[in-house]
C-alpha cells in the first residue's frame, strides 16, 4: 500500500481524532476495485442486498392525493465463522453479524396516471456497532395490467445512503492482545468504517386476489444494480489504514408472499425473498453459503 504525502497523513490523522492513535507512525492507503464475486466483493454485495427497496405486494392503486404510511421489518442471514472470512481474499475475519434485522418506514402518494410514489427512510439506530446513516429510498410502482382476479404490475426504485460500523477491527478483536489467535492483524481499536449502499433497479409483480379481494398473494421478480463502496478506517499495529474498496454487479431477486387486507384502513403482508449470489473463496475455506435469503414483514395504513 503506497504512503501518502505528510499533509495526506496529517488529515488522515484529523479524521480519526477519536480513534486513540498517539502511536501510530503511518497513514496507509491502497484502492482495489473487487470483482463482484470475489470474496471482498460477495461481502459488499451481501450486505446490500439486506437493504433491497422491494415491494411489499402488488402495484398500489391510489387515487391522485391519496397517501398511505407502511413499515416494514425483514431477516438478515446469520453468518458462520467461516462465511466471513472475506477480508484479503478470503482469509481474514470480518464482523458482518452486525444486525439480525433491517427495517424501514415508508409513505406512499397516489400520482396521475395511475402511479404511486413511494418514500422511504431507515432511522440510524445502532446495533452490535452498526448503524444506517441517511439511508433514503424512491420507488414508482403502477398497475400495467388487471384482470377480475389477477394483476401485473412493475415497480421502479432506488436507495442512497451508507452503513459504517467496526467491521475491519470489531470491539471484540480489538480489546484482545495484538499478534494474539485473537487479533492477528494487530486491530489497536474498533474501527470506523462506511459501507455505500446504493442501489437501484426494476421490479415486476404478479397477484392473485381471493376471499373478495382481502387475500392477495404475489410472486415479484427483481432484478437490481449495484455499486457497493467501501472506505476502510483502521488503526492496526502501527499504521492507520485509510483503504478503499469498491465492486459493481447486478443481482435478481425472487420474492413470494401474500398482502391480507384486514380492514379499509389496515394490512398486512409477509413475504420471503431469495437474491442468488456467487462468492469465489481460497479452497482452504470453501464456505457453502452464499445466497441472501429474507423474511419480510409489513404493515400499513391508509387514512
Amino acid at each position: 500500500m503506497p504512503q501518502r504525502s505528510v499533509a495526506q497523513g496529517v488529515l488522515g490523522l484529523v479524521m480519526v481524532a477519536a480513534i486513540p492513535i498517539a502511536s501510530a507512525q503511518d497513514v496507509l492507503y491502497d484502492y482495489e476495485r473487487e470483482a463482484f464475486d470475489s470474496p471482498e466483493g460477495w461481502a459488499m454485495a451481501h450486505t446490500v442486498a439486506a437493504s433491497l427497496n422491494l415491494g411489499t405486494g402488488p402495484a398500489r392503486r391510489l387515487a391522485a392525493g391519496e397517501w398511505q404510511i407502511s413499515a416494514e421489518m425483514s431477516s438478515i442471514p446469520h453468518l458462520s465463522r467461516e462465511d466471513q472470512r472475506v477480508g484479503f481474499g478470503g482469509y481474514k475475519l470480518e464482523d458482518m453479524n452486525k444486525s439480525p434485522v433491517f427495517g424501514r418506514g415508508r409513505l406512499h402518494i397516489g400520482l396521475p396516471a395511475a402511479i404511486s410514489a413511494e418514500l422511504s427512510w431507515t432511522p440510524p439506530l445502532e446495533i452490535n456497532g452498526g448503524r444506517p446513516e441517511h439511508l433514503f429510498g424512491l420507488a414508482l410502482e403502477r398497475a400495467l395490467w388487471q384482470g377480475e382476479a389477477w394483476s401485473l404490475g412493475a415497480r421502479v426504485f432506488a436507495v442512497r445512503g451508507d452503513a459504517s460500523g467496526d467491521t475491519t477491527c470489531s470491539r471484540s478483536v480489538a480489546s484482545q492482545a495484538i499478534g494474539t489467535a485473537g487479533n492477528p492483524f494487530g486491530c489497536r481499536a474498533p474501527s470506523d468504517d462506511t459501507l455505500r449502499l446504493d442501489h437501484e433497479g426494476v421490479e415486476l409483480v404478479a397477484s392473485r386476489s381471493f376471499g373478495d379481494g382481502r387475500w392477495q398473494p404475489f410472486v415479484g421478480l427483481a432484478s437490481t444494480r449495484m455499486n457497493p463502496y467501501v472506505e476502510i478506517k483502521a488503526l492496526v499495529f502501527d499504521s492507520l489504514d485509510l483503504s478503499e474498496l469498491e465492486s459493481s454487479g447486478t443481482v435478481q431477486t425472487l420474492s413470494a408472499g401474500t398482502l391480507f387486507t384486514v380492514s379499509p384502513q389496515w394490512q398486512v403482508s409477509a413475504a420471503v425473498s431469495w437474491t442468488p449470489l456467487e462468492v469465489r473463496r481460497p479452497q482452504l475455506y470453501n464456505s457453502r453459503s452464499h445466497d441472501f435469503w429474507s423474511i419480510r414483514l409489513g404493515l400499513a395504513w391508509h387514512r
